[in-house]
């Protein structure tokens, strides 16, 4: 899964952070934001397998470039949670197209049937990640 994985993310984020800029942090918080607001960095953390340290340096880099804002939690003013901006969405529809674009080439070997039962597969491995993903076996 690892080769396959960086033959489709690595060219993929080079060109973004050469072209537009960002980080890996960065671009990885951008396409988490895009789809679910009002999260909080370990939310992006769990999600992305970033650390935290990183995760939190791209929001602070984004803060400052106004592609996200935090709002205090209501409910835990020790939470910060994130937001999206305008500027944001707008810099992820740069660069998503390409990503899009190149899973597409990726999984073109696929048959439609082939390509249904991955992604089932996918969801399926996905939905099991927190029963493996803080076993400690490295």
């Amino acid at each position: 899964m690892g080769y396959v994985l960086n033959f489709y993310r690595e060219p993929s984020f080079r060109k973004i952070e050469m072209e537009l800029g960002l980080t890996r942090p960065e671009i990885v918080t951008l396409i988490f934001l895009n789809f679910r607001e009002g999260v909080t960095a370990s939310d992006i953390c769990e999600f992305s397998g970033h650390l935290k340290a990183n995760i939190s340096r791209g929001i602070i880099a984004l803060e400052k470039k106004k592609l996200l804002r935090r709002d205090t939690d209501r409910a835990d003013n020790r939470r910060q949670l994130l937001f999206i901006t305008p500027a944001g969405r707008a810099l992820y529809a740069q660069y998503i197209p390409a990503l899009r674009e190149r899973e597409q080439a990726m999984l073109a070997c696929l048959t439609r049937t082939e390509r249904k039962e991955f992604e089932r597969l996918l969801d399926k491995l996905a939905d099991h990640v927190p029963h493996w993903a803080a076993l400690d076996e490295l």
